[in-house]
């Protein structure tokens, strides 16, 4: 009997001590962060700027090498409201500054083309359409924020010379071949394709449109959009863009062993070589995001059956999510709401090592990006938010995991947000 209460006394032991390890372990990469990092703060101290989005011409702290990139990616996260704000902050800052720029988008040739009809005219009925489509799907471009950018976008044409207009080219697939085969009828005026004005550039949107329904039916999404930009190219080899993509999308390295758009438009022969600028966004301390529901374990809906769940994605959380070295970020920071931090330039500490390229955390080994190289490869600048609200679905239900929604928010956002879009 002796024997066999040892045996079991062993067993406990080991048990506890295996949880500990467990919890223990993600506290690991938080203490290695503690040693090293002088240079990375010193780096951040000189290469930090704060962004205030109730500001009516934010500084984003971006070098004069701005204006020579002939495409300026911002990526997200799909699903965080203060996005949208920042976005819109950016297409007002290039519209005043550098040269004109194009928003060059994560959307079909069809979905830009009903954009720019109600930018143009005000009749909001192509647009709605499309939200209405995506909102079928649950997805998370389905956001009241979205619109109400796009109502921002049209007042901004406004004031502004033709020139310098804002409109949108999607070179995206298409999400359904009949539906681009009617935008096509509908949106086709003859006009001829150029970048003058909006007949210009819905001509441009009609030949994307034919040019992907003359694919197979079986294009990959880069078959369709290295293509789309090219034939882009080849109209205008000059021209500059701006445009919001997903995380993926915007990294200029590896992501899992796969080669993103940035990546493959920056790498010698792509279509922007060596002329493409990253802005990466991450958001840290109480951040909601958007995720339709099908996507997240069940016992997270509650007792109803959503569309949608808040959920709260941070990459500062040591247990599921953080991201290495990102406590310098906050020291950076100080107290400021958003902050765009600058990866790239001579003596940059970024361009070795995992600080801010990695990640850890139990989600890390679940699913999680994993870049093929440093943060100064990874991306030109940070753009870290510090909380940020859900977007609001366009339609549906929500199922707020946290009960927080109603308090999570950013300075600035909700009044930008607000007063965009009729």
């Amino acid at each position: 009997m002796k024997i066999l209460v040892k045996i079991l006394g062993g067993l406990v032991a080991l048990i506890v001590l295996a949880i500990a390890g467990l919890v223990a372990w993600p506290f690991v990469p938080v203490v290695q962060d503690q040693f090293g990092g002088a240079e990375h703060r010193a780096w951040l101290a000189e290469h930090s700027t704060e962004i205030d989005l109730e500001d009516t011409a934010p500084d984003f702290g971006l070098g004069p090498d701005i204006e020579d990139s002939r495409f300026v990616l911002l990526s997200e996260l799909h699903g965080y409201r203060a996005v949208q704000a920042l976005d819109l902050a950016l297409v007002e800052h290039f519209a005043a500054t550098g040269p004109a720029r194009t928003y060059l988008a994560e959307l079909g040739p069809d979905q830009a083309m009903a954009f720019n009809h109600y930018l143009a005219t005000g009749d909001d009925a192509p647009a709605r359409a499309v939200f209405d489509a995506w909102a079928e799907e649950d997805a998370q471009w389905a956001n009241l924020e979205f619109f109400q950018k796009l109502g921002a976008l049209r007042d901004l044409n406004a004031s502004l010379p033709a020139a310098r207009q804002i409109w949108f080219v999607g070179v995206d697939r298409p999400a359904d071949r009949d539906l681009m085969t009617g935008s096509i009828e509908r949106f086709d005026s003859q006009a001829t394709p150029d970048f003058t004005g909006y007949e210009g550039v819905q001509a441009i949107n009609v030949a994307l449109g034919r040019a992907a329904l003359s694919r197979d039916e079986g294009t990959s999404r880069y078959g369709h959009i290295l293509p789309n930009i090219d034939q882009l190219n080849a109209l205008d080899p000059e021209r500059h863009y701006y445009g919001l993509w997903g995380l993926f999308h915007g990294a200029k390295t590896t992501v899992n062993g796969v080669t993103p758009l940035a990546m493959r438009l920056n790498q010698a022969g792509g279509a922007f070589e060596g002329s493409l600028t990253t802005l990466t966004t991450m958001c840290i301390d109480g951040c909601l995001n958007l995720m339709p529901a099908r996507v997240i374990p069940g016992f997270l809906h509650g007792d109803d059956e959503p569309d949608y769940v808040f959920v709260p994605i941070n990459f500062d959380d040591v247990m599921l999510q953080r991201a290495r070295g990102v406590n310098e970020i906050k020291a950076a920071m100080g107290e400021a709401s958003i902050a765009s931090l600058r990866m790239t330039g001579e003596g940059s500490p970024y361009e070795q090592g995992p600080r801010l390229s990695a990640l850890t955390g139990y989600l890390s080994y679940v699913q999680s990006f994993r870049y093929g190289g440093p943060a100064a490869e990874l991306t030109d600048y940070f753009v870290v938010l510090r909380g940020s609200a859900g977007l609001t679905p366009w339609s549906g239900t929500v199922h707020d995991v946290t009960g927080t929604a109603a308090e999570t928010g950013i300075n600035g956002v909700g009044r930008r947000l607000e007063q965009a879009g009729r």
